[in-house]
């Protein structure tokens, strides 16, 4: 058992290496300069010479074997470095934007399970029946039509002609409410469609049958026992979502001016803030190694049968 945790403790420091050595490369050969970048901000073109000894004053003059290197040792002290756009720490632009994005995240996939999670068992309770035609055709609009489109229509509607919300977004319970919904409507219509397949397909299993031989209600059948055995990939679907909404919805929150990570990695790729840039891989990837980590253990525990390796 030791070993395998050290196996698999290994094959995920292995993996993050070679995810941050991957994007420090992609990063390094990505068009534009950091340097000039900087000295742009200062409204003047700058001079070769001057664009030279900014490029050595960053380290960017260095092999990149040799920068990475460098950011992979301060890292491992704890130190992320600076961003070149801000000369803040980085662990300070990202520790900001942490909150934000944690706020959103939980708040959207609230609203998504429950949303998705009746309406999903409904839809297969009454497969090919009027409730099921009417949110099939729901589900397939709300998905065709990109997060944008629906943010900006949400802005135009409830901002711009209601004025219920503000049209840029606030760390407040007034501010969330349509950067939440936006993402929460998109993602739900994906899972309603998910869970009736998972429902369904559950629904066709033999112990079904012998419920009902027993006489036991179909409510019960499948509010109790199906549902509990739709648990394990509903929970692996969740939890992947989980993860990378933690990642930032990048185009929901550049939209609503949402403070969140997404749209920090946003701003820093535009203005090759590679130290954000870096911290914002390893962030996405730490998350989703947690994230699987979680969702297997939670399996565990709902299951014991997972544990010795009997459940198909």
């Amino acid at each position: 058992m030791l070993k395998k945790k050290f196996l698999l403790a290994g094959k995920a420091a292995f993996l993050l290496l070679g995810i941050t050595f991957l994007s420090f490369l992609l990063v390094y050969y990505s068009p534009g300069d950091p340097a000039v970048i900087a000295l742009s901000k200062s409204g003047m073109k700058a001079s070769e010479e001057v664009v030279e000894a900014k490029r050595k004053e960053m380290g960017l003059d260095q092999p990149i074997g040799v920068q990475y290197a460098r950011w992979l040792g301060n890292l491992l002290k704890g130190d992320l470095g600076e961003s070149y756009k801000s000369g803040k720490p980085v662990a300070v632009e990202l520790k900001k934007a942490i909150f934000p994005t944690l706020l959103l995240t939980v708040v959207s996939m609230a609203l998504t399970i429950l949303l998705s999670t009746p309406l999903g068992i409904l839809c297969a309770k009454y497969k090919d029946g009027v409730f099921d035609n009417v949110m099939r055709v729901i589900t397939y609009l709300f998905a065709s039509f990109p997060s944008f489109f629906i943010a900006l229509m949400f802005m135009y509607i409830f901002s711009l002609k209601l004025g219920w919300f503000s049209v840029i977004g606030s760390v407040s319970l007034r501010g969330i409410v349509m950067p939440a919904l936006v993402l929460s409507l998109a993602l739900a219509s994906w899972y309603i469609r998910q869970v009736r397949g998972i429902v369904l397909k559950e629904m066709e299993k033999e112990y079904v049958e012998g419920l009902r031989s027993r006489g036991i209600s179909e409510r019960r059948i499948l509010f109790v026992h199906v549902l509990k055995n739709c648990l394990f990939p509903l929970i692996t679907l969740f939890g992947i979502s989980f993860g990378l909404m933690l990642g930032g919805s990048t185009l929901v929150e550049s939209i609503f001016s949402w403070p969140g990570v997404g749209r920090l990695a946003v701003a820093s790729i535009s203005a090759r803030d590679y130290p954000v840039i870096q911290a914002y891989v390893v962030w996405m990837a730490v998350i989703f190694l947690i994230i699987n980590a979680a969702v297997e253990f939670i399996c565990k525990i709902l299951d014991p049968r997972v544990r010795r390796g009997l459940h198909s």
